[in-house]
């Protein structure tokens, strides 16, 4: 076992459990049939069919997420996955209140509460990958040590630039409201390498890899997204639409398989 590992019991030696590629190419194909239904819909319906599926696969990702940390029982894995779920109970929160206000009660969803629980999936997805980085890692090399802040303060400088490049632009609401959303999603997506760059060599191997590689595709979703929104370009079936989906789909999967392997 791992030297790193602080509590060998909790975790199996190997996973003897490997990834089926066939599965990740039907998750592909999937997403292109779901873009393509996205955008043979009617704009009124779009919006309530993007809702559901929004919902339906991070709801199953929560379930999933605290149904592992159910079987790890205590310890460090237990409140990651616990985190996790939190993470995407709270985003599907955030689906369910913004969707209402905007085709329910007609009313700009944008700023809400909704906010609140869309940007608690940072600090939640991030709490579950530095318990497990923690857990699994001895420490950070000089490159990640780099990247840590470095990948935040590309990104917002990206959006910085982006809004500045717009006519008449100014530093109003929206510009620091965005910013904020920025920050905690290239927080997330730097923190998703670091976890990459560390599973590959871990106990779980592929499998945690899998799960790491769902979430930054989630999170460097979440960047194209704010940076769309400063030019208005964002709709509900915009391509960035279906990479959530994939990505949550993707997370699904390893969390299945987590589920079968412990």
């Amino acid at each position: 076992m791992n030297g790193i590992m602080k509590n060998p019991e909790i975790v199996p030696d190997k996973i003897s459990n490997p990834i089926n590629h066939k599965v990740i190419v039907g998750i592909l194909g999937i997403g292109l049939g779901i873009f393509i239904l996205l955008n043979l819909v009617s704009d009124d319906d779009v919006g309530i069919l993007a809702f559901i599926l929004s919902i339906t696969f991070a709801g199953i990702v929560a379930v999933f997420s605290f149904v592992v940390s159910k079987q790890n029982e205590i310890g460090i894995l237990a409140k990651s996955y616990f985190f996790l779920g939190l993470g995407f109970t709270s985003y599907v929160i955030a689906e369910v209140l913004y969707y209402s206000f905007e085709l329910i009660f007609q009313i700009e969803p944008y700023p809400s509460i909704a906010d609140i629980f869309f940007f608690a999936l940072y600090p939640f997805v991030l709490g579950h990958l530095l318990l497990n980085i923690k857990y699994f890692s001895s420490g950070y090399t000089k490159l990640q040590k780099i990247l840590i802040p470095g990948i935040p303060i590309i990104a917002l400088a990206v959006y910085v630039l982006m809004s500045y490049g717009i006519a008449d632009a100014e530093l109003n609401f929206d510009f620091y409201y965005g910013l904020i959303f920025v920050a905690g999603a290239a927080t997330t997506l730097t923190f998703t390498i670091l976890g990459a760059q560390i599973f590959k060599e871990g106990v779980w191997g592929t499998v945690w890899l899998l799960l790491v590689f769902g979430l930054m595709i989630s999170t460097s979703g979440d960047i194209w997204y704010y940076h769309l929104e400063i030019f208005g370009h964002y709709y509900d079936a915009h391509p960035v639409t279906v990479i959530w989906f994939i990505a949550n789909s993707i997370i699904i999967y390893a969390l299945y398989k987590h589920v079968k392997s412990i």
